[in-house]
C-alpha cells in the first residue's frame, strides 16, 4: 500500500523564541538541509501532502533567505527537481550566477543540487512541487537543473498551475495511489510545456512577466477604477516590480491602460452592435472619465477623431 500523509505545521503552536530553529528543522526534513536567515520568532505554515514518490507543499511565511552551497549538496544530495508556484508575492532564485524573479504569472522548474538562493519578502505564499529526478529526466533527457521557467497564465503552464491546485484541494480525499497518478500526470504535463515552442528553456521569464501583466489590463480595461496599484495587487506584485518590467518594454502602466482602453474604444465605434451608443458612452464603457480627455487621446493615437471612426464604420456597413 502507498504511504500518504497530509500533514499541516504551523511555527505559532511553538514558543515565540523557537519558530526560527522550528521553521528551519521543518523545511530542511521536507526539501534537503540549507541555510536560513530568519527572524527567530518566524511566523510561517506548512501544508505538506506528501507519498513514497512525491510531495507537494504549500507555504506561507515572513521574509526569509534560504542558501544551498556546493558543500551543502555533496554531503546531502537532494535528488529531485522542484516545481514552484507562487500563489502570492516575488521570489528571487538565483542559480549557476542567474538571477530570476518568479510571480504567480510564472512556474520554475528547478533543482537545489545546484547552488541556489532563494529569498522572498513578509506575506509570501508559494506551492513547492517535489519530483524525483528520474521521474521527469526520462520524459525530458537534456532538462537543466537551472533556469526552466514557463508561463503560468495560459496554454500548458497554465493547465499545470490548474492540476496542482486541484491535487491540493481534494487532498484529504485521495489515496496513496491516486495521488501519485495524478503527479506523475503532472510531471507528464510539465514535460510536455518544456518541450513546447511557448515554453522551452530559452523562454524570457521577463517576456512571461510583461504578457501577463499586459492580458490582464486588456481583459479590464474598460475598469474605470483600473491603476498600476490595481494590476499589481490583483496580480501578487509590488507596483514597483509592475512599473519595472513595462519600462523594459518602453512604457508605463498608465500608458499601457491608456493604449488598451483606446483600443477598445476603436472597436466598439467600428461595432454595429455599439452603433446605439453614442461617442460618449462608448468612452465611459471603455474605462475613460472625462470625454474631451478621450477625444484629445484618440486623435493623437489614430489621427482622427471618434466620430470620424464611426462614420467610416457606417460607410462600410
Amino acid at each position: 500500500m502507498t504511504l500518504y500523509s497530509v500533514d499541516t505545521l504551523r511555527s505559532n503552536e511553538h514558543d515565540q523564541r523557537e519558530r526560527g530553529d522550528w521553521w528551519r528543522d521543518q523545511v530542511s526534513s521536507i526539501h534537503c538541509p540549507m541555510a536560513f536567515s530568519l527572524a527567530d520568532s518566524y511566523q510561517g505554515t506548512l501544508e505538506h501532502q506528501h507519498s513514497d514518490t512525491y510531495q507537494l507543499i504549500r507555504w506561507w511565511g515572513e521574509a526569509e533567505v534560504l542558501t544551498r552551497t556546493a558543500a551543502d549538496i555533496r554531503r546531502h544530495p537532494h535528488g529531485a527537481y522542484e516545481l514552484l508556484l507562487p500563489v502570492r508575492g516575488e521570489l528571487i532564485l538565483v542559480q549557476d550566477r542567474r538571477e530570476a524573479t518568479i510571480t504567480p504569472a510564472v512556474i520554475a522548474l528547478t533543482s537545489l543540487d545546484t547552488a541556489t538562493d532563494l529569498r522572498h519578502g513578509d506575506d509570501f505564499s508559494s506551492v513547492a512541487f517535489v519530483i524525483p529526478h528520474d521521474r521527469i529526466e526520462a520524459r525530458v533527457p537534456t532538462l537543466q537543473h537551472a533556469g526552466t521557467v514557463l508561463d503560468a497564465t495560459s496554454g500548458l503552464g497554465r493547465i499545470v498551475v490548474d492540476v496542482v491546485s486541484s491535487l491540493r484541494r481534494e487532498r484529504h480525499e485521495l489515496t496513496g495511489s491516486q495521488f501519485d497518478a495524478i503527479a506523475d500526470r503532472i510531471v507528464d504535463l510539465v514535460a510536455l510545456a518544456y518541450n513546447a515552442d511557448t515554453a522551452a528553456p530559452s523562454v524570457d521569464v521577463q517576456e512571461a512577466l510583461v504578457t501577463a501583466i499586459r492580458r490582464f489590463v486588456r481583459e479590464n480595461a474598460h475598469d474605470p477604477n483600473l491603476t498600476g496599484a490595481v494590476v499589481a495587487t490583483r496580480l501578487g506584485w509590488s507596483l514597483r516590480h509592475v512599473q519595472a518590467q513595462l519600462q523594459r518594454s518602453g512604457t508605463t502602466p498608465s500608458d499601457l491602460i491608456r493604449e488598451e482602453r483606446l483600443a477598445l474604444a476603436r472597436l466598439r465605434l467600428q461595432d454595429r452592435g455599439w452603433s446605439h451608443q453614442s461617442v460618449t458612452q462608448v468612452a465611459y464603457s471603455s474605462g475613460f472619465g472625462d470625454l474631451s480627455t478621450f477625444s484629445n487621446a484618440y486623435r493623437r493615437a489614430f489621427g482622427e477623431r471618434p466620430s470620424d471612426t464611426r462614420s467610416a464604420a457606417s460607410e462600410n456597413d
